[in-house]
């Protein structure tokens, strides 16, 4: 085995080949893989922190959800408070003027009875008076309309 020069003019040439390549060729597209995987590293992490970011914006929706639902569960329940407040004023308030009203009545009522009695009243003494003087003018007559009348003066003022 003889080694002859164009055999080492093949192995200078592959060497240099292999040089060249790595300077031109496998350099410049290793640095090119190093970045983009650096890019798609960085990308994943990206992406890994938007998905935690993500889940912990889930959770504070979540809570702040809740809240605003206690929130208008609160609010529902203190209308409903006061909407029975207001409900239990108008119903006493009624209560009272109904009362009022009936008070009113009763007085009016009583007042008519009042009226209706001193009328009735009059009416039975002025009938009472127009029987009497009917009776006593049939009864009497003038001698002793006279006499009754003189009794009655003398006892009437005379002890006065």
């Amino acid at each position: 085995m003889s080694i002859d020069l164009t055999f080492l003019a093949q192995i200078v040439v592959f060497i240099t080949m292999v040089w060249v390549l790595w300077k031109l060729l496998y350099g410049p597209l290793n640095s090119l893989m190093e970045a983009r995987s650096g890019r798609i590293a960085e990308g994943l992490a990206a992406a890994e922190a938007g998905l935690e970011a993500k889940a912990l914006a889930d959770v504070e929706a979540a809570k702040q959800l809740e809240a605003a639902r206690k929130k208008a569960h609160d609010i529902i329940a203190a209308a409903e408070k006061r909407a029975a407040e207001i409900n239990e004023e108008a119903l006493n308030r009624s209560r009272v003027e109904a009362e009022g009203i009936l008070d009113a009545a009763r007085e009016e009522v009583n007042a008519e009875v009042a009226r209706a009695r001193q009328t009735l009243r009059k009416e039975v003494a002025d009938i009472a008076m127009l029987a009497a003087s009917q009776v006593v003018e049939a009864e009497l007559d003038a001698s002793r309309h006279g006499k009754l009348i003189d009794g009655i003066v003398a006892k009437g003022f005379g002890n006065a």
